[in-house]
């Protein structure tokens, strides 16, 4: 070979893939899975690009691999097969937690991925649920279901952008276990009544970035859970999340816990809690920032929580975990319900700032007569040492509480027949000078 021929070569732009190519056929009834994996076999390792055009593309479950780009174009519509035969399960990264994906786009142990455009990936939720789903009374679907849509497992330097998901059978996106990840531009919608649907997940991940995201959905909005590794450095920015459960939540699984993240330039509205942090398999979650937040709880559940934070054990032979600096900054709230935040009499939240954090209370309910505090899953039981400040008589309820530090937290009330005090405190010690971070 000439050195000009090879130098033509490594001039070469990557190759690219449409799946058409590769016997993809739109708008035909049939599933185009065997073409679209055919398409990403071509293009995976090599920089290049797998193109799903503008038209209707019906998939079962396809691998994705390293050094490659999934664009679906403008107009394209990637729609979730009804035929669960078509999404096996999958074991992926070692976690006692998960179960087997059956994921639609799954991505184990790649790096250089990204997935982008301005097309949609529709779930075709109902399709995978019991008959009538919505009628049944049922509190989740017992039949198998994909999920989540997206899995990223083991993943370096693997991006989402762009791209739109709606009506998900289960969750939307999971980063598992991996490390220098990100999702920007990223809209989701699903019914507020649509079962186990979480937006994004981050599962034992570290380094990652979610920005410019709009979620809507009808279970947790962002979700940051800890299986075996501690999930560190996320910041979650520049965002819109509306949760008929919760916008922003840590846990329930907590096992080791999440670090040195933030969450700032947020909305959060028409959501059951806006902010939540679980701590009940005894972990830490520590030195975690919350700024710049506005909060509207509201939707179909009548107790709310603008904030909830509490620290129990799920079970009776668990130790109690730790929260510890955590910090709300010019946090705007509006609500019926009231915030709780609580430690546990044998292990207390350790250094709390709340600063600048604005709480404007229209039409509060009767919190004094409401039930027992979430514990984050219906499954999860009281156990000996639990405590339960819920209905305690204020917008804000601080228990078990060391290091306090408090600047301007203020309370408006519209008139209300639920009279209650703007702060009820239940040993709590305030930051002393000279302490430093826990």
């Amino acid at each position: 070979m000439s050195i000009l021929a090879a130098s033509l070569m490594t001039l070469a732009a990557p190759p690219v893939c449409d799946i058409r190519a590769h016997g993809a056929v739109s708008d035909d009834g049939a599933h185009d899975t065997a073409a679209i994996q055919a398409a990403v076999d071509a293009c995976a390792g090599t920089g290049g690009t797998v193109r799903i055009p503008a038209g209707e593309w019906s998939t079962g479950t396809v691998r994705l691999g390293s050094d490659m780009v999934l664009e679906l174009a403008e107009g394209a519509v990637l729609a979730l097969h009804p035929d669960i035969a078509l999404f096996p399960e999958v074991e992926i990264a070692p976690d006692a937690d998960i179960r087997p994906a059956r994921a639609a786009l799954i991505a184990d142990g790649v790096s250089g991925l990204r997935i982008i455009g301005k097309g949609r990936i529709e779930g075709n939720g109902e399709a995978f649920w019991d008959k009538d789903f919505y009628a049944s009374g049922l509190a989740r679907p017992t039949l198998p279901r994909p999920g989540p849509a997206i899995e990223l497992a083991n993943c370096r330097d693997t991006h989402v952008e762009g791209i739109t998901l709606t009506n998900m059978p289960a969750y939307a996106l999971r980063f598992h276990r991996c490390d220098g990840v990100s999702a920007r531009g990223v809209t989701i919608r699903n019914d507020p009544r649509s079962p186990n649907t979480d937006g994004i997940q981050i599962r034992d991940t570290s380094n990652a970035v979610i920005s410019r995201v709009d979620i809507r959905t009808g279970d947790d909005a962002i979700v940051l859970k800890s299986g075996d590794r501690v999930v560190d450095n996320i910041l979650v920015e520049d965002s819109y999340l509306e949760s008929d459960d919760a916008a922003l939540k840590f846990g329930t699984g907590s096992r080791v816990g999440v670090t040195n993240s933030v969450f700032r330039n947020l909305t959060i509205t028409n959501s059951r809690y806006g902010i939540a942090l679980f701590m009940i398999d005894g972990g830490t979650h520590r030195h975690n920032l919350f700024e710049d937040i506005a909060i509207t709880t509201g939707g179909r559940h009548p107790r709310q929580f603008p904030i909830f934070i509490d620290i129990d054990r799920r079970t009776a032979d668990r130790t109690f975990g730790r929260i510890v600096d955590t910090t709300f900054r010019r946090i705007a709230i509006t609500t019926s319900g009231a915030s709780l935040i609580a430690g546990n009499p044998a292990a207390p939240i350790e250094g709390l700032v709340l600063e600048e954090v604005v709480s404007d209370v229209r039409g509060a309910v009767d919190v004094t007569r409401r039930s027992a505090k979430p514990r984050g899953n219906v499954q999860i039981a009281a156990q000996a040492g639990s405590t339960d400040y819920s209905t305690r008589p204020a917008h804000l309820v601080l228990a078990h509480v060391r290091g306090l530090e408090t600047q301007e937290v203020t309370f408006s009330e519209a008139a209300t027949t639920d009279r209650r005090q703007a702060i009820i405190g239940i040993d709590v010690t305030a930051k002393e000078a000279g302490d430093g971070p826990a």
